[in-house]
C-alpha cells in the first residue's frame, strides 16, 4: 500500500498547487481602470495592451499608446466647453454626439486633470465596458471607423457617435452607464454631473485600484 500512500501525497501536492495559483492567476487577470475628470466631463481610461478586438478598430489611428482614453458627449460643446450657450444647447435639444479618444504616451496619473478615481476590473468586466464602448463608434460598412477630427488635446481624435445627447443623457450619464454596463453598481438616471459620478464610485466603495503582488 506503499505506492497507494505516495500517489496520493503526491495529487495533494498538486490540487494544492493549482489551488494556491488560482488567486495568483485571478489577480493577474484584473486591471485597474481609472475613471477621469476634466471640468465638465468624465471619461474611462485603461492600459492599451488590454485593448479587445471589440476596439480594435482604433489601432490604425494611433501610435502605440501606454493608456486608451474614452469619453463622449454633445459634439459642438465637447470641442468648446467655454460656451454656455452651447452648454444650454446641448441641454435642452437633442443634438448630436461625438465619442473623444486619447492616446496617452503616459499613465493617466502624470497628467492635468481635475480629478481621477482608480477602480479594479476583473477581465470579464474589462472585456464587458470595451463591448460597450465600442457600440458607441460609428463604423462604415466595412466595420472601419473614420479618420475623425483633431482633439483636444496630445494624440487624441474626435470620433461621430451613433448617439444623441441631451438633458438626461449627459456625458456624466453616459460614464455612469458604461460602468454599469461592466458591472459596477452605479446609478445612471439622472447622474448629471462629474461629481455624481465620482462620489457614486467612493460611496459605494468601488474606489481603489487594483492589489499588486
Amino acid at each position: 500500500m506503499a505506492w497507494y500512500t505516495v500517489a496520493m501525497m503526491r495529487l495533494w501536492a498538486i490540487s494544492l498547487t493549482v489551488v494556491l495559483a488560482l488567486p495568483a492567476q485571478a489577480l493577474a487577470d484584473d486591471v485597474t481602470v481609472l475613471v477621469v475628470r476634466h471640468r465638465w466631463h468624465t471619461g474611462i481610461a485603461f492600459p492599451a495592451d488590454r485593448l479587445s478586438p471589440a476596439l480594435g478598430f482604433l489601432e490604425p489611428h494611433f501610435s502605440e499608446p501606454s493608456f486608451y482614453e474614452f469619453g463622449w458627449g454633445d459634439d459642438a460643446f465637447y470641442r468648446q466647453d467655454d460656451s454656455w450657450w452651447l452648454r444650454v444647447r446641448a441641454m435642452l435639444w437633442p443634438t448630436r454626439s461625438a465619442m473623444h479618444v486619447v492616446g496617452l504616451e503616459r499613465h493617466p496619473e502624470l497628467l492635468p486633470h481635475t480629478d481621477l478615481q482608480p477602480l479594479c476590473l476583473s477581465a470579464e468586466q474589462l472585456g464587458q465596458l470595451q463591448e460597450s464602448l465600442a457600440g458607441y463608434f460609428q463604423l462604415d460598412e466595412q466595420g472601419r471607423l473614420p479618420a475623425g477630427d483633431p482633439g483636444l488635446y496630445g494624440d487624441s481624435r474626435f470620433f461621430p457617435s451613433n448617439d444623441t445627447f441631451w438633458f438626461s443623457n449627459t456625458c456624466n450619464t453616459w460614464t455612469a452607464r458604461r460602468l454599469r454596463e461592466a458591472g459596477l453598481p452605479i446609478r445612471a438616471f439622472l447622474t448629471l454631473t462629474a461629481g455624481q459620478v465620482l462620489g457614486q464610485l467612493r460611496e459605494g466603495n468601488q474606489a481603489g485600484a487594483c492589489a499588486t503582488r
